[in-house]
């Protein structure tokens, strides 16, 4: 996701606290609280209009007419009084419908805080795998009798009688994502997101009556597990898996084989390398490829699994270190107006800088002065040697557009599976949050469309492609075994360059950093309904 600093140079806003608007999401709203159909419509119209009104990319991937008879389909189905989790199920996949990773809906914040703080949820870290929910963690024994054996492996077949496709069906539609990449649904629906949504999308509560099975077995096995709040999760988790945990510097670099291999990871566009000395990815860059240089080192690792992004121009300057000419980042970025009858329903007043976009004959308004526009140069030292690229469906927003570059110029070889952005671009920058005046649910809208630089490319609703596929079973997993590393070691050893080899086993994520929530998601609720 991308942070609000590139914004800031391309929009700026004045912080207006409405707490009339947020007065009533504040206090003790009840979930059983059954709205009137006119009040549910009017709260449909308004998040419908705002859409249409302020999201510039709202048809790049569902044409107009497509998406109209979604919306159509759902104010049909409001045909009756709700509570907020009825009315949520209805509105989520039609927000999901637009397949914008940025766009989101959210339960209201006291609702959200209770399942946060004080629901059971299901005790245990789900990961779902090719739209299959198997057991990655199991918490179990904090509500449980000691004793049962770990369901740790298993996949789910059912949750108190709902089938297991069912569940994750319902999830997929509901979820937020760029474009057609199913790998990032895939790991949306996963961890602490796939916990709630049982009690939000599904309305299953504790206790949970599970049918499990060994993966390929045929063999069920039936299990009832008592809820488990999510502090308690989160404090286990940390306890018991300090190898789970995703923090650390945004940025590390290393070395293997005498220096010939680099290897840097980069958790996130943002944020410091070195708190203590305010140290920042500019700095870590310039260090890092003096040192790769210093070195002499033939190949580069770059890890950007669930990296979900960050600042704008942290991506473009990595780009910079591995090119050796002059580039084009932007073709544009596309803002639908000056100002939006919206706007009083957010915390905010936007407002744009004249001098800063130009309204084109197009009607829309087109920003300029963005640290990324126009042409860039190359950064010093360069690295001239082979480049691997570690990717995967956590791999998003400003990491997208940095991978679309390094693949549109053949900069690196990609390792891993398809990234969770889309490769053209995105909708994301500043993207204020809509509070619905009656049941106070939360619309986030995105304002500018990014435009890449990049072209060719085919399949233009998906990410980048890996050339070499890496998939593995729920036990890799469990185990650790980071198979995406081991191939681009064994690749930049030298063993095999060529791009038409695929190491495959049966599908599953490579070992996420995430605990029991999405990865370096910025939300500081782990539950909240947010990309």
């Amino acid at each position: 996701m991308k942070t609000n600093s590139a914004a800031r140079l391309i929009l700026t806003f004045v912080l207006a606290l409405t707490f009339a608007l947020f007065a009533f999401a504040q206090s003790g709203q009840p979930a059983s609280q059954k709205f009137e159909r006119e009040k549910l419509v009017e709260d449909f119209q308004i998040a419908r209009q705002a859409l249409e009104e302020g999201h510039s990319g709202i048809y790049r991937y569902t044409k107009k007419a497509d998406l109209d008879r979604v919306f159509d389909a759902t104010l049909k189905s409001i045909d009756r009084p709700m509570d907020v989790f009825e009315f949520y199920r209805v509105f989520a996949p039609a927000v999901a419908a637009i397949k914008c990773g940025h766009t989101s809906v959210s339960l209201p914040d006291p609702i959200r805080k209770e399942l946060n703080n004080s629901t059971p949820l299901l005790p245990l870290e789900v990961k779902v795998l090719n739209k299959r929910p198997y057991v990655f963690r199991d918490f179990s024994d904090l509500a449980n009798p000691a004793g049962a054996a770990s369901l740790a492996g298993k996949e789910i077949q059912s949750i108190n009688n709902v089938p297991a496709s069912r569940i994750i069906n319902t999830m997929l539609a509901a979820v937020g994502a760029d474009g057609d990449v199913e790998s990032a649904r895939d790991v949306r629906i996963s961890e602490a997101r796939f916990l709630s949504n049982l009690v939000s999308l599904l309305g299953l509560n504790s206790p949970y009556d599970l049918v499990v099975s060994s993966p390929g077995s045929k063999h069920h096995q039936k299990v009832r597990l008592n809820g488990v709040e999510l502090p308690k999760l989160i404090e286990a988790s940390k306890a018991r898996y300090p190898q789970d945990d995703p923090s650390g510097p945004d940025g590390t670099l290393t070395f293997a084989d005498d220096g010939k291999i680099a290897q840097m990871k980069i958790l996130g566009f943002g944020g410091f390398v070195d708190t203590e000395k305010k140290k920042g990815l500019r700095e870590f860059y310039k260090e890092s490829f003096e040192a790769i240089q210093t070195k002499g080192s033939k190949a580069l690792i770059i890890d950007l699994r669930d990296n979900g992004g960050g600042e704008d121009e942290l991506g473009q300057l990595l780009v910079s270190y591995l090119i050796n000419e002059p580039f084009k980042y932007y073709d544009d970025l596309v803002i639908n107006a000056m100002s939006f009858s919206f706007a009083k329903y957010t915390a905010v007043k936007l407002q744009i800088p004249e001098n800063r976009v130009e309204k084109r004959a197009d009607g829309k308004v087109h920003a300029i002065g963005h640290p990324n526009w126009g042409i860039k140069q190359p950064s010093k030292p360069h690295f001239a040697g082979k480049v691997f690229i570690l990717i995967n469906g956590g791999s998003f927003s400003t990491t997208s557009e940095f991978l679309s570059q390094a693949h549109f110029h053949k900069l690196a070889t990609f390792i891993g599976e398809e990234s969770g952005g889309g490769y053209y671009g995105n909708s994301s920058g500043f993207m204020p949050l809509l509070t619905l005046p009656n049941t106070k649910l939360t619309l986030r809208v995105p304002l500018m469309t990014y435009y890449m630089a990049v072209s060719g490319y085919k399949q233009a609703s998906h990410g980048v492609i890996p050339d070499y596929p890496v998939e593995h079973t729920v036990g890799d997993l469990i185990a650790g075994r980071d198979k995406d590393m081991e191939l681009a070691l064994k690749l930049a050893r030298g063993s095999n360059h060529t791009h038409t080899h695929t190491y495959t086993h049966t599908h599953e994520l490579r070992p996420l950093r995430g605990r029991l929530r999405l990865a370096r998601r910025p939300s500081s609720s782990v539950l909240a309904d947010q990309p």
